[in-house]
């Protein structure tokens, strides 16, 4: 396979696939571990994710050659899992609306866990740290605000988007 072209299409089907396997394990540590181990360990498994993030965005920096802002806004508005739209993407700053989501395909595992869709606000602040760590591993004088922090998070109950903003640190 390593010589034959993939269609991004397929491409994108594994990405979200494991962006939703990812989930999945990082739900479960949220749900379970806190029972065994006190919620503390829930400062971890956010740590975790930002961490997996920051390292993922640095790499990505460096394999790209170039860390501005013009080139994650086009990044992250690349993410066709996501099907993302650029909304805005100047020197200072980026919005992007992500218009679909792996993460909302595992609530009927949550259900089987015997938790409602509402787990999605547990869950989604906690995998957004991923994001928030890749922007700040890509370009330390960048931050980001993911959905949690937009208030633009639609997609948890079957809306048109989740907002992500993209800027530079003041």
């Amino acid at each position: 396979m390593a010589n034959e072209h993939v269609p991004v299409e397929m491409c994108n089907e594994w990405v979200a696939g494991e962006i939703a396997t990812r989930c999945l394990i990082v739900s479960y540590f949220i749900h379970n571990l806190p029972k065994k181990y006190g919620k503390k360990i829930l400062e971890d498994i956010k740590k975790a994710n930002y961490e997996a993030g920051f390292v993922a965005g640095k790499n990505a920096a460096k394999a790209l050659g170039k860390n501005d802002l013009k080139t994650l806004g086009t990044l992250f508005g690349g993410t066709k899992v996501f099907n993302p739209e650029v909304v805005y993407l100047e020197d200072e700053r980026a919005v992007i609306h992500w218009r679909t989501c792996p993460v909302p395909t595992l609530v009927p595992t949550f259900e089987e866990w015997g938790l409602s869709e509402d787990y999605l606000e547990t869950v989604c602040p906690i995998l957004e740290l991923f994001d928030n760590g890749f922007v700040e591993g890509f370009n330390p004088d960048l931050t980001t605000q993911t959905p949690p922090e937009t208030g633009e998070t639609g997609l948890q109950k079957n809306g048109d988007f989740c907002k992500v903003v993209i800027m530079k640190k003041r």
